[in-house]
């Protein structure tokens, strides 16, 4: 089993690369964050997937991104493919979408409707643990956001971008109620 590469990047498109090691090029399916940097040399944590048919490689720039790759794929209905749509999400947020049970927020990845994204919260809540979230990392790409609020705020006319810059200055423990009336008081 391939567990880590390194090496230099000879090819890519926009779901994978072909890392050259040792004379060899391997094609790994990376999530589009990685595919994005230049071709240049890279180290990456590999899962190595075994199929009667198919032998594939999926990496990571992290370790703990792999770990969180390989509990997804444990879902019922969450192949590698899948999951590696799903990991094309910053994994601080997708896991506080676990946690918190925000079900909009996983529906908003393609190919997650709300009965896979029911599914994800009912079998990993109990798995992903809090600790291994970067606080800061979740505040700065949710923004902070109440879903329930952003969708009522915006049903009375007001700007998504306007209710995200309102709520980026609110105390985090807010009920959805108490988020809307500082809104509406600040607006």
């Amino acid at each position: 089993m391939i567990r880590f590469l390194s090496g230099q990047v000879i090819d890519k498109d926009a779901r994978s690369i072909v890392l050259q090691t040792n004379g060899v090029g391997y094609l790994v399916t990376t999530p589009e964050t990685l595919t994005a940097l230049p071709e240049q040399d890279l180290s990456l944590w590999i899962h190595t997937h075994v199929r009667e048919d198919t032998l594939a490689l999926y990496g990571f720039a992290s370790k703990e991104d792999l770990a969180f790759f390989e509990l997804l794929i444990t879902v019922n209905g969450i192949g590698p493919k899948m999951a590696m749509e799903i990991m094309n999400e910053p994994a601080a947020v997708i896991q506080n979408a676990i946690l918190s049970g925000n079900l909009p927020a996983l529906t908003k990845i393609s190919g997650v409707g709300k009965k896979l994204a029911e599914r994800l919260v009912l079998e990993l809540k109990g798995k992903v643990v809090p600790g291994d979230i970067s606080t800061q990392a979740v505040k700065s790409s949710l923004g902070n956001l109440d879903e329930d609020a952003v969708a009522a705020l915006e049903s009375l006319g007001y700007k998504r971008h306007h209710i995200q810059k309102v709520f980026g200055e609110l105390n985090e423990e807010l009920t959805t109620e108490e988020r809307i009336r500082v809104f509406l008081q600040r607006a």
